[in-house]
């Protein structure tokens, strides 16, 4: 009797529909360019936003490069996370900038049918410097979600002494602003100069 009672209560939890209240999800803040750090390691050198940091530097898998990895500062789990890339490559081998941001966007789509078609433009980090936009949506998530409408940056420049750095971010819409100008701060400032052996 006691199972059976069990088993009725959990018929009725399953068929009690849930309300779930919508938690606001907060934008990354605003980079702290006024603040800007310097960066020099391994041939880099950049000014990042006070409030971004670097976690990984790594060499590229040919042509002697490296690659940085930057994270926006979360103040907490819910707050939109935000994540920026920094490749170098020799010029020889640099890919162009359309052709960066297509391989990229379709690494990030895998396949998927729960994408959008991905629509590209012109666009310019923090109103000032040339890039590509490519936006899209994520269909399994409802049009309000902020996790639903995603944006992803790029841009590609010389250097160094023949070296070209591409930056790019894939993120959410409600970070473009946030990435748009801390990118921008990057664009002004990356160089390469690796150590002469």
């Amino acid at each position: 009797m006691l199972r059976s009672s069990f088993c009725l209560l959990l018929a009725l939890a399953a068929a009690t529909p849930v309300h779930a209240e919508k938690i606001a999800t907060p934008a990354i803040a605003a980079p702290d360019v006024a603040h800007a750090k310097q960066y020099a390691q391994d041939g880099i050198s950049v000014s990042l936003p006070g409030n971004w940091t670097v976690t990984e530097n790594t060499a590229m898998d040919e042509g002697g490069g490296r690659a940085l990895g930057i994270e926006a500062d979360k103040p907490d789990f819910e707050t939109l996370g935000l994540d920026i890339t920094l490749q170098v490559y020799p010029d020889d081998i640099a890919p162009s900038l359309e052709g960066a941001a297509e391989f990229l966007v379709q690494r990030q789509i895998d396949g998927s049918e729960n994408y959008s078609e991905p629509k590209h433009a012109d666009y310019k980090l923090g109103g000032r410097f040339p890039a590509l936009v490519s936006r899209y949506t994520h269909t399994v998530f409802g049009a309000d979600s902020p996790y639903a409408k995603r944006v992803d940056l790029y841009a590609l420049k010389p250097c160094g002494d023949g070296w070209v750095c591409l930056i790019y971010a894939q993120t959410l819409a409600a970070n473009e602003s946030a990435a748009s100008a801390g990118m921008a701060k990057l664009y002004e400032t990356m160089k390469f100069a690796p150590a002469r052996e």
